[in-house]
């Protein structure tokens, strides 16, 4: 029944293009609505320790297309859904402006997209076929893409698009490859295929490959350079559904393919472990370079896939030793952390995307003094700050020790080596964590705290209640991982010690978590107990509004308040080598008498992306103008290229080598 009601959803689809403009919104929600019921259902079947088997009743050139979910699967449907029901709920009120200007196929064409994008997800993690798996990868690429590009008349926008797309195929590519190289040995095109082939060959060269094609769609660096410019372009509900789940996908690949592993796991963990440290330092660093609201939080994207992929890589390290509770920790935590970031990122993103909506503007050098005018939106980007940064009592905390306590818990038992990376493994995180910690104080004292620094031409005020709704959602969900974190750390130890067929003592550290929760209940009542004091006082005092108190002096306006750049210049010096820092400005000339007005403009390049990427792409640019010599405009030369490559194709043939 359930198989029948996710089909329909995705066929009724298609009759979003053929009903009034007025009801597009609300069919979607429905759709999406059958979508979260069937595959929930499932999912709550499988953790309850049935693996469901379902066709589609469709099929491919390699045979029927076949769902296989296992408890895996379950964990990361359930958080799909979760992400996309708060995404589709925040859509009813952030595309309520773009209605009047959009064409009503646009309106339906983007809804359309955002549906797709979520079957494909539920489909993704259910493939167990490769040839069924790299079609719904496909899909969701495509359906991001057009998600993407909502705003296409804008040319940046496009580019961003464009970029988005062609790294997408590159991973989707690397993927392909990864499973014709198994294929080819195994005969078996599947996951399947790859496990038989881990269990005959060599592990790393095509743990490279999947790792590689899995990662760009991650975000881990290097290959990270689409996300911190999708975001920023996409609208806010694709943004937070991007970062929520799709890059998890990623994460979920990474998690199928290094389930199977059977050999080479030191060094395998080596190379995640290290790509997690540098994707956690490097991206939360970026991050507090940023202006732009958006094109921070999709710099911390990438340092919490970071901290994932350092959880998974201690967790093949524990593999290779034979420390199940290394593994199952280092594993545990990097799942709930998958969970944990897809709750706080969203909930930023939906809240930047109200001050977008409220002030249409995200850049931190022109917003300031929010907090007076949009109180839920400030108390709610707040909550995802402290959660993002691992303070208590959010789930952010909860996910991070399960690491630390993996770590800690098997030093004493490591080698020296294991050691060694265990002592890097414990100060990247912490380093990380007091970074994000720095970020987020720019990030919300520039946005919401202080004065404005720039009037807007209409008054600021809170967005629709249908806007704040999915932020209730997610922070109800935030704090029942910090208050009850044995229940959830129980069912991710469940989840991974059916995917490993291994069995793990965690009483200790359902103990700890129990204390945990205890410390975080009273620090609860203790802030509420201030804040209703405070509250209570107050109601007896009048409250007087003056000009800001200056050390015995009328406070200055917004020109004596921090700038992003200013904030982060401390950083900025330690971390010059790895940052390509921008200054524009043109100095006052000595003749000068009366100066003109100027202006000052710092920018922050990604190094990496210089250095990787951009590089070569400018190389190649520079050398197409010097290819135009072959458009001679003469029919002879046109005639004698098909002549050259054909004697090129008759010389490889000679060689043996075609």
């Amino acid at each position: 029944m359930n198989i029948i009601l996710f089909k329909v959803a995705l066929l009724l689809s298609f009759g979003m293009f053929f009903i009034p403009k007025k009801i597009k919104y609300s069919f979607g929600l429905l759709l999406h609505l059958m979508l979260i019921m069937a595959s929930t259902s499932w999912a709550f079947a499988v953790l309850r320790g049935t693996i469901l088997t379902l066709g589609l009743g469709v099929g491919t050139w390699s045979g029927p297309i076949t769902l296989v979910i296992d408890q895996l699967s379950a964990y990361f449907m359930l958080i799909i859904n979760l992400i996309c029901l708060c995404g589709i709920l925040y859509a009813g009120g952030y595309l309520q402006p773009y209605l009047p200007k959009k064409r009503s196929v646009f309106i339906s064409l983007h809804l359309f997209s955002f549906l797709w994008l979520h079957g494909a997800m539920l489909l993704v993690v259910s493939m167990q076929d490769g040839i069924a798996f790299l079609l719904a990868w496909e899909l969701m690429s495509l359906f991001s893409f057009i998600l993407v590009i909502f705003e296409a008349q804008k040319e940046a926008t496009l580019k961003t698009g464009i970029n988005y797309l062609l790294q997408m195929h590159l991973g989707f590519a690397m993927i392909m490859l990864g499973f014709l190289i198994a294929a080819n040995q195994t005969g078996d095109l599947s996951f399947e295929g790859v496990n038989n082939f881990f269990s005959q060959s060599d592990n790393v060269p095509l743990f490279l490959v999947f790792f590689a094609g899995f990662g760009i769609k991650a975000g881990f660096i290097p290959f990270h350079s689409w996300l911190p410019r999708a975001h920023p372009a996409a609208p806010s509900h694709v943004s937070g559904v991007m970062s929520g789940v799709m890059i998890k996908m990623g994460i979920y690949g990474i998690f199928r393919i290094s389930s199977l592993l059977q050999n080479n796991l030191h060094t395998i963990g080596i190379i995640v472990l290290a790509a997690g440290i540098i994707s956690g330092l490097l991206g939360v660093i970026m991050a507090i370079m940023q202006h732009d609201l958006k094109k921070l939080l999709a710099y911390h994207s990438i340092e919490n896939i970071g901290i994932i992929g350092i959880g998974i890589g201690m967790g093949i390290l524990g593999k290779s030793t034979g420390s199940n509770y290394l593994m199952i920790l280092g594993w545990g935590g990097a799942l709930l952390h998958t969970l944990n970031h897809a709750l706080f990122k969203s909930l930023l993103f939906f809240t930047t995307g109200n001050v977008y909506y409220a002030v249409h503007k995200i850049n931190m050098d022109h917003l300031g003094g929010l907090a007076k005018d949009m109180r839920y939106t400030s108390m709610a980007f707040l909550i995802a700050a402290l959660a993002i940064s691992g303070i208590p009592p959010f789930n952010g905390f909860i996910s991070e020790f399960l690491i630390y306590n993996g770590i800690l818990t098997q030093m004493s038992s490591s080698t020296f080596s294991h050691s060694i990376l265990s002592v890097v493994s414990i100060l990247g995180l912490v380093l990380i964590g007091g970074l994000c910690i720095y970020c987020f104080t720019k990030a919300f004292g520039l946005s919401f705290l202080g004065t404005r620094r720039e009037e807007h031409p209409h008054p600021v005020q809170e967005v629709p209640a249908i806007m704040l709704v999915p932020a209730f959602i997610l922070i109800t969900c935030m704090l029942a991982i910090g208050l009850v974190p044995s229940f959830f750390v129980n069912e991710v130890v469940g989840v991974l010690q059916n995917l490993t067929h291994t069995t793990v003592n965690i009483d200790p550290l359902l103990l700890s978590l129990n204390s945990i929760s205890y410390v975080n209940m009273i620090l609860i009542v203790l802030i509420g107990g201030v804040i209703g004091l405070r509250a209570w006082q107050r109601s007896f005092v009048k409250v007087a509004v003056g000009p800001t108190w200056g050390c015995g002096y009328t406070a200055g306006d917004f020109r004596h308040q921090y700038t992003p750049t200013s904030y982060a210049d401390s950083l900025r010096e330690l971390a010059d080598p790895l940052i390509q820092y921008h200054r524009v400005y043109k100095s006052f000339d000595e003749q000068e008498i009366f100066p003109l007005p100027k202006t000052f403009h710092t920018e922050s390049k990604d190094l990496i992306e210089e250095k990787t990427i951009l590089s070569w792409v400018h190389l190649i640019v520079n050398y197409l103008p010097k290819a135009g010599i072959a458009q001679s405009g003469l029919i002879n030369h046109y005639l004698i290229y098909p002549m050259l490559f054909l004697l090129l194709i008759g010389f490889l043939i000679v060689l043996n080598i075609l």
